[in-house]
């Protein structure tokens, strides 16, 4: 299962459509996705032996990155990481948070270095350690950002192999000439080095022809062990990089795979690291390692997008048998004579590696004996985008899965408001717990985010087996949900069409799909079995509802606390059965109706009680002190706090209170955390649109402006605090021009970016 949600993710319900209020959108600036990169001398900015204490087992320490190495706007930096007289075997990882994945694999006593591309925030880089304590070094070479030079990739190829002249010796330099192989103007090389015939401990630097030497260092060397490690250096205006050997002898290979330059039109976009493959076990299925001479065939486009043309990945060789190398190369072409990780018997050893991509595939080669491999993948290289100009959508708050739907799933840019690029013209948009919808006006739907039951609807989703915990699909960017057109209305996972019918996607637990069958989930759209002359929809992972033209509701799914609203609870329906008495309805939403005398009735679960029972209601009943309302909004499935907007532009909510939901200044600090009559939300006057979050209720008026109110802990309110409380309505101001408020709070559309 994807993790326990943390905060609001993307949770929201979707309204009965979408409404247009006056133009106040500023006009469309061209720009670009994805991140561009600038290259630095490299700078020493940690080395832990400095302190006289290594850096305790299974620890965490927080390495600042000066202001003057890299900006404000850096939300990435390559680094060269170097972990030194480990009192044991261990690893070592720089990230944000929990992850199965390392960066670098260190045995007893051992010094090795791997090139590292990490999410920094606030000038901070979180690094951990593994079971023993080790020393740790960490020399920048770079950073990502908006500005800066895009990515050329390369297939593998040799510029250079000292071998075939002589070795250097202790303080031998060699200038590694690529003006032949890189443009004019190009401003970094990306190769792979790998020392070999070693007489001695020592360390190989790399840096721009001409400079001076730096406090840092790319290679660390041992005798008689042939070593590589991927190397990002600044290159001099000649395009030149210096390599020097500290100690003793050692020849030198460079495999060129890649360069930055401006000419260059491949934009990096961040993931956070992820395991893709991994051959000791497949979800427990005995272990496939490569044997000698062997090849393993790695698909990475459950998580990538078709545009990516690179991954780059973090390769890990273990249970090594003989001395060996791996060659990590795309699909359908030749293997060349490059290689990306050399490996002895017993060994466990890791190289970062960026390689290019042949229809989302990669290979990975195994010379001899018998090897497992793991692939951790940390992002790709793919076309920028052009942004979108008319209908876009803006998204703030956290980017699980790729929720954000702009090519990235970091988790440090949370109180940033992106733009889901490539997608315009659209209507509406909605959300699940991971999972992200919009309406486009030709009536196609397009999806992003986690894809673990086939929420996408692109007819992929589940675990990819390749990994001990089975890492479920997603996709950073929007896919088109298969097989739906004349859509006019969307909720998480179903879709109405304009001949009146419902179809729905994904995840099948408690019936939600209302097809009658028995799969667990289904990545492609299905009828709801029985549904005709439907106007709108509502729906949550649940349940599905539907307003018929006949003014009945009906509804299909989980019954465990009156979500059905047909006098009984217990048994979900996988068929669409009538919610009792309910006659005369315009609007619905989750558990909620608007009939047309502007009263409101709710049915199922409302609130947790003092006691943590759960108050429900199995059939309909009136909301009480409600007239007039034209429209309501309810949070997700498991919180209950509802909204009604009057016709008079108040608004109205009541349910839990526990974060201040309800919008008035009162927080419920103990006790019963809800309230049974509703009650106006301050101050908010002249509203025309309702929508929710997580814990929070946003509202747009007639001015086009957005008000929030209740607590966000992931920066849903664009206001670059990631947690904040609104006891009373706030406008939100870091947001474009609105045109429309979706139907999830944190997602709005606009007219240009």
């Amino acid at each position: 299962m994807l993790p326990a949600r943390v905060g609001l993710v993307v949770a929201a319900v979707v309204m009965a459509g979408a409404v247009v209020v006056p133009d106040v959108a500023q006009a469309a600036t061209p720009a670009e996705s994805g991140l561009s990169f600038t290259a630095v001398s490299p700078k020493r900015v940690y080395d832990s032996r400095t302190t006289g204490q290594k850096i305790a087992g299974h620890y965490g320490v927080d390495v600042t990155v000066p202001v003057d190495v890299v900006p404000d706007d850096a939300t990435e930096v390559v680094l060269n990481l170097t972990g030194t007289d480990p009192d044991g075997p261990t690893w070592l990882r720089v990230g944000v948070g929990y992850s199965e994945t390392s960066n670098l694999n260190l045995g007893a006593g051992e010094t090795r270095a791997n090139l590292v591309t990490a999410p920094i925030v606030d000038h901070r880089l979180e690094v951990m350690t593994g079971p023993n304590a080790a020393d740790v070094i960490v020399d920048i070479a770079g950073y990502y950002s908006p500005s800066g030079s895009k990515f050329k990739s390369l297939p593998p190829q040799r510029v250079l192999d000292t071998r075939d002249s002589q070795p250097l010796g202790p303080g031998g330099t060699v200038t590694l000439d690529l003006s032949g192989r890189v443009p004019a103007g190009a401003t970094a090389a990306v190769f792979n080095l790998t020392g070999t015939d070693v007489t001695g401990d020592s360390f190989v630097t790399a840096y721009p022809a001409g400079e001076a030497k730096p406090d840092a260092s790319n290679l660390n060397l041992a005798a008689g062990r042939d070593t590589p490690n991927l190397v990002t250096v600044k290159l001099s205006a000649d395009r030149k990089v210096t390599l020097a050997n500290a100690h003793n002898s050692v020849d030198l290979i460079a495999d060129l795979a890649g360069y930055y330059a401006p000419q260059a039109d491949l934009a990096f976009y961040p993931l956070p690291a992820f395991r893709a493959v991994d051959t000791r076990t497949a979800d427990g299925q005995p272990r496939d390692p490569i044997t000698a001479d062997g090849t393993h065939t790695a698909w990475l486009a459950y998580w990538l997008p078709a545009s990516a043309a690179a991954a780059v990945i973090n390769l890990t060789g273990t249970n090594v048998t003989d001395n060996t190398y791996l060659t990590a190369y795309p699909s359908g072409v030749n293997r060349s004579a490059a290689s990306t990780l050399n490996l002895a018997p017993g060994q466990t050893s890791a190289n970062m590696d960026v390689v290019a991509l042949s229809d989302g595939y990669l290979n990975v080669y195994n010379h001899s004996g018998q090897v497992d491999v793991i692939v951790d993948v940390a992002g790709y290289f793919a076309p920028a985008l052009a942004t979108c100009q008319q209908n876009c959508v803006t998204n703030s708050g956290r980017n699980d899965y790729g929720t954000q739907g702009n090519g990235t799933a970091v988790l440090n840019d949370l109180h940033r408001p992106s733009t889901v690029y490539g997608l315009s013209g659209v209507t509406q948009v909605t959300a699940g717990y991971y999972d992200v919808y919009a309406l486009k006006s030709d009536g196609t739907v397009w999806a992003w985010g986690a894809n673990e039951s086939g929420e996408l609807g692109n007819g992929r989703g589940g675990p990819v087996f390749d990994t001990p915990s089975g890492v479920w699909s997603f996709s950073t960017v929007p896919v088109q949900v298969q097989g739906l057109s004349g859509v006019t209305q969307i909720a998480p996972g179903y879709a109405l069409k304009s001949d009146g019918t419902v179809w729905s996607w994904g995840s099948n637990a408690h019936s939600r799909l209302g097809n009658s069958g028995d799969s667990a989930f289904v990545p492609f759209p299905v009828p709801v079995v029985g549904l005709t002359g439907v106007t709108a929809i509502a729906g949550d992972e649940t349940n599905g509802y539907a307003l018929k033209s006949d003014g009945t509701v009906w509804a299909w799914g989980d019954n465990d606390n009156g979500q059905l609203g047909n006098g009984t609870h217990g048994a979900a329906s996988s068929t669409a059965v009538p919610v009792s008495g309910l006659t005369g309805v315009t609007k619905i939403n989750l558990r909620l109706a608007v009939k047309n005398d502007g009263t409101v009735v709710q049915w199922g679960p409302r609130g947790y009680e003092v006691n943590n029972t759960l108050d429900e209601d199995d059939s309909p009943v009136a909301v009480p002190n409600l007239t007039g309302v034209v429209d309501v909004a309810a949070t997700y499935v498991d919180t209950h706090t509802n909204y009604a907007l009057k016709s008079d532009g108040t608004v109205w909510a009541w349910g839990e209170s526990n974060a201040y939901q309800l919008g008035n200044g009162n927080l419920c600090m103990s006790g019963s955390c809800y309230a049974d009559v509703p009650g106006q939300v301050s101050g908010l006057r002249s509203v025309a649109a309702l929508s929710t979050g997580y814990e929070m209720g946003f509202a747009q008026k007639t001015d086009g402006t957005v008000w929030a109110w209740g607590t966000s802990s992931a920066g849903e309110f664009g206001n670059a605090e990631t947690d904040h409380s609104a006891p009373v309505p706030e406008q939100l101001t870091a947001l474009p021009g609105v045109a429309r408020l979706g139907p999830l709070g944190n997602m709005i559309l606009t007219q240009g970016a």
